[in-house]
């Protein structure tokens, strides 16, 4: 069963039946966390950051992987829209109001134009996958996922050894578990209903 780091550079050597790799498990581990940075999309990986917004640009967490939404609270909650690096290079304003656009460029979140006040604001994003290591053996996707974790591992044991055959059956593998992650984590319940009382 895989519970934390060491068990899963054990399943690793298992599942390749390779007992040569060892070297290398911790790249194995290291790239499938990169590749799951981008493909989950996970309750364990969602995350928020508040604080105020001042100037045209905001420094991304540390931990940011991906996008999901950024909020300016106001009176009333207010969303400037996301239209990517090109499209703000025209929509740049010299005077000073509330942010009607942003685009994420590095590791900013860059705005159209300076805040005419400090606004408090919400960000929603997901987070990094926490890296595995000795010092760090566990985290929320390996104790949820643990077939995410093993096939993405395994894909990249496929590459170093140079086996497509491997190579496609761990991609199969791991679509199957990635999709059951994501679809797990945000299934719905029945239809709402408004409870009077």
């Amino acid at each position: 069963m895989i519970t934390n780091y060491t068990t899963l550079k054990s399943s690793i050597e298992t599942w390749s039946h390779r007992a040569d790799l060892t070297s290398v498990l911790d790249d194995f581990i290291a790239l499938a966390e990169q590749r799951m940075d981008t493909d989950l999309q996970v309750r364990e990986l969602e995350a928020t950051a508040t604080g105020n917004l001042s100037g045209a640009t905001l420094a991304l967490p540390a931990d940011f992987s991906k996008f999901r939404r950024f909020t300016i609270n106001t009176t009333t909650k207010y969303s400037p829209e996301n239209i990517g690096a090109d499209g703000l290079r025209s929509r740049y304003s010299s005077s000073n109001g509330m942010p009607k656009y942003f685009a994420i460029v590095g590791t900013n979140i860059e705005f159209d134009r300076t805040p005419d006040s400090t606004y408090s604001y919400t960000l929603d994003y997901w987070k990094e996958v926490p890296a595995l290591t000795a010092l760090a053996p566990t985290n929320d996707i390996l104790t949820e996922y643990p077939g995410v974790y093993l096939f993405a591992c395994l894909m990249e044991a496929a590459a170093y050894t140079k086996s497509d055959s491997d190579m496609q059956r761990y991609q199969l593998k791991y679509q199957q578990y990635l999709e059951l992650a994501n679809s797990r984590s945000y299934q719905t319940g029945g239809p709402m209903r408004v409870v009077n009382g």
